[in-house]
């Protein structure tokens, strides 16, 4: 090989080998996102029609999500899905009166949203779900907490982010400081003025209702919610 050749040589290989780099790069997203979109799609469905999905289904779902995560693994968005997963498993195991199953399910999805917000730090979204979760199981610990804090702070007019503060913070508001008493309230008010429905609804489910119309100051967002 004469001088000039390996010149060229010194120049075209590291540009060639960065190109397969991000070829393989890319083509591991495009794996991951294909294994990711059935579970997905899944569970906008089960969300709209307010369907449990059958055992086979949600087993699918979470197949095709932990390969998802195999091929690409610090992806937050695909560990929110699989916590959204484990709580319909949790949900299942709970009306097969299994009540210990269910709680090993809550406490996966913790541990999928707890990794989804160091991956994600400022997204509402999976801060209120962790809080929501570790609510939902009585671990009213600090990290409830900062996770409740955390939502509140980064989410305040996300109406997903209001409903699911709401409910977790009325469920563990015995263990909450005053200051963060008085910021679910006012997310309270928030969530009234935007998604009264939605948030009466999910307040009778959890037997909240009444707790919640005792800490609203008189208002027209009280009497929408509470009828006086």
């Amino acid at each position: 090989m004469n001088q000039p050749d390996r010149k060229r040589l010194f120049i075209t290989l590291p540009l060639v080998l960065t190109l397969l780099l991000v070829s393989a790069f890319a083509a591991r997203f495009g794996i991951a996102d294909l294994y990711a979109y059935s579970p997905k799609q899944s569970l906008e469905h089960w969300q709209k029609s307010e369907k449990i999905p059958t055992e086979s289904e949600l087993s699918s779902a979470i197949n095709s999500i932990t390969s998802a995560i195999s091929w690409q693994s610090e992806n937050a968005e695909y560990r929110d899905i699989e916590a959204r997963l484990y709580y319909y498993r949790a949900i299942q195991l709970n009306q097969k009166k299994d009540f210990s199953g269910s709680r090993a399910m809550v406490q996966q999805a913790i541990t999928s949203y707890r990794n989804s917000t160091q991956l994600r730090p400022n997204w509402p979204y999976s801060w209120a779900n962790l809080a929501l979760m570790k609510a939902s199981i009585q671990q009213l610990d600090d990290e409830y907490q900062f996770a409740l804090n955390r939502a509140i702070a980064l989410g305040p007019w996300e109406n997903a982010v209001n409903v699911s503060v709401t409910e977790a913070g009325l469920i563990g508001w015995k263990e909450l400081n005053s200051a963060t008493q008085a910021a679910v309230v006012k997310n309270l008010e928030r969530t009234i003025k935007r998604n009264a429905p939605v948030l009466k609804q999910r307040l009778v489910a959890i037997n909240k209702l009444a707790m919640a119309c005792i800490h609203l100051r008189a208002s027209k967002e009280r009497k929408r919610l509470c009828g006086f």
